[in-house]
């Protein structure tokens, strides 16, 4: 018995010693799984620290981290190291008053005391002395602090350097600035050249004019046509430059009036009849009932287009016809065409007509003459109207262009009637003229010969007082003079009146919208360009004239 006691006692041990082992086992296995997953999470923590590191270092902005009790640098990017030419090594555990001037060291303190009062992130721009080799370069920096239970403990600083973008934009800037005084140069010069060109002009266009009114004989009034036409020629010319420098510097402005489409092609083909009947060519009109009406828009523009369509019609048309048809397309587009039995052009001619100082070829410019702006100006002011211009055209064909703008229709206009250099007052004019320019006098007392008595002042203070002493019905008054400009001279002319209100017509060479406006802002009633003919001079006076003859019925 004492036998079988002891072999049980002993199973029993050998079964707890068993047990004990596998439990040390299981412990030993557990502690060597937590060993390995600290070593995992010591190398993973080790890459993530690696990384945060790498991602420091590469960040191309300027990081760095200063303890907000001693401002001492704590953490420096390898961008700061590069923008401000110091090392980590050098800054780290050192504050600002150890690395820059008094100055500068002053100016960051004042930052950060600044951040960690206001508690909110704050942003400054300044200049910093970097490496010799980078001189001076400016940054904006952005800083804030961050908080523990004790109160502050970072300054955090995010950096940029933004030297090449302030460079950049004061390169544009002082561009722009000589872009700016370039066309205003620009401008300055071709109100001046205008106006030099425009002087001697309209002595030669109105003296051509008041010789073709003469009783010449064939071969003087075949000079004299010479001269007039040649006078007209310069000044479509020095219109037509004067609108493309206009275009291109963004001037051009659209007037909208109401006027009588119909009549207005009319009129416009009349002019280019005279022309075409020289040639022998026959100028045909066909307008549809709903384009001969009353419309709204830029009178003056689309007319300038009209004319350039029909005199180039009628320039390259030796035999033939031209025809202007005039329809409503859609809502309120027209569209008109004008069509010539002329030599017509290619595909490629076409294709380049409309560019600036163009041609179909070199031997046009040497037989009809001409600078190609037409077409491009007219292209850009049916383009400024909202509207297209184009052409069609085959070798020996003739040529079609038209054009399509938005017209509306208006309320029909009461007809005005025409007015020429035959219709002047019932009783002689009495009409003050102040001119710098001697051959402008002469021009306009050879114009209102018989027709006015005109007495002639030099400058626009002489205007001035000849007013003040007696009355006179009208006044022309030039732009540009000595001692005292038209401007001023209208303007202490207007301020002196008492009763009634004296025509006044500024007769100049000034011819730019800016000049119009300022004349009419002045006090002028009309602004009249010169070349000037007898016809647009007798036209404007009567205008005025009747302008006054109504207001003085209105007031009695």
């Amino acid at each position: 018995m004492d036998g079988l006691g002891d072999d049980a006692s002993a199973r029993a041990e050998l079964t707890r010693l068993r047990a004990e082992l596998k439990a040390q086992t299981a412990r030993a296995d557990e502690a060597e799984a937590r060993a390995a997953c600290l070593v995992r999470a010591r190398d993973e923590a080790v890459d993530r620290q690696e990384f945060y590191n790498a991602i420091v270092q590469l960040l191309p902005a300027i990081l760095m981290v200063k303890d907000a009790r001693d401002g001492r640098y704590l953490l420096v990017n390898r961008a700061a190291e590069e923008l401000l030419g110091l090392s980590a090594a050098a800054m780290v555990g050192h504050s600002v008053h150890d690395l820059f001037s008094p100055d500068e060291a002053r100016a960051f303190a004042e930052e950060d005391r600044v951040v960690i009062a206001s508690g909110e992130m704050t942003v400054v721009e300044n200049e910093v002395v970097t490496t010799a080799a980078r001189g001076r370069r400016s940054f904006t920096t952005k800083k804030l602090a961050t908080y523990g239970e004790d109160g502050p403990r970072y300054i955090v600083t995010v950096g940029e350097d933004v030297t090449d973008r302030l460079e950049t934009a004061a390169a544009l800037q002082a561009a722009l600035v000589a872009a700016e005084e370039a066309a205003l140069s620009k401008s300055v010069f071709l109100a001046n050249m205008s106006h030099e060109i425009r002087t001697p002009l309209n002595g030669i266009v109105a003296i051509a004019d008041i010789l073709s009114r003469e009783g010449l004989d064939a071969r003087a009034r075949e000079m004299v046509e010479i001269i007039r036409a040649s006078g007209e020629t310069l000044e479509r010319l020095l219109s037509d430059i004067l609108d493309q420098a206009r275009i291109e510097s963004g001037q051009i402005t659209l007037e909208s009036a109401p006027f009588h489409l119909g009549e207005m092609v009319r009129a416009t083909a009349a002019l280019a009849e005279l022309k075409a009947q020289e040639k022998g060519v026959a100028l045909r009109i066909d307008l549809s009932p709903e384009v001969d009406i009353a419309v709204e828009g830029d009178m003056v523009r689309v007319r300038q287009i009209l004319t350039n369509l029909l005199s180039n019609a009628v320039k390259f048309t030796e035999a033939g016809q031209v025809t202007v048809t005039g329809f409503r397309v859609r809502d309120d587009r027209i569209r008109f065409e004008v069509r010539d039995s002329g030599e017509g052009f290619d595909e490629a001619t076409r294709q380049r007509i409309f560019g600036r100082f163009q041609q179909a070829d070199n031997t046009i410019t040497r037989r009809y003459g001409g600078t190609g702006l037409g077409l491009a100006i007219s292209r850009e002011l049916a383009a400024l109207m909202g509207g297209t211009l184009d052409c069609e055209s085959r070798p020996g064909e003739g040529a079609a262009f038209w054009f399509e703008i938005p017209l509306p229709a208006v309320e029909e206009l009461e007809a005005v009637a025409v007015q020429s250099d035959e219709v002047v007052a019932a009783s002689r004019l009495r009409v003050l003229v102040a001119d710098d320019h001697p051959t402008n006098r002469k021009v306009i007392e050879l114009m209102l010969e018989g027709a006015a008595e005109v007495v002639c002042v030099e400058n626009g203070l002489e205007a001035v007082d000849a007013v003040a002493v007696r009355p006179f019905d009208l006044v022309l008054m030039d732009m540009q003079m000595p001692v005292m400009d038209g401007l001023t001279a209208i303007q202490r002319i207007r301020s002196r009146e008492t009763e009634g209100r004296m025509p006044i017509i500024m007769l100049t060479a000034n011819a730019l919208p800016e000049h119009v406006a300022a004349s009419l802002q002045a006090g002028a009633d009309r602004h009249l360009d010169k070349p000037i003919t007898a016809i647009s001079l007798f036209a404007a006076i009567n205008e005025v004239m009747a302008a006054r003859d109504e207001a003085a019925a209105e007031a009695a």
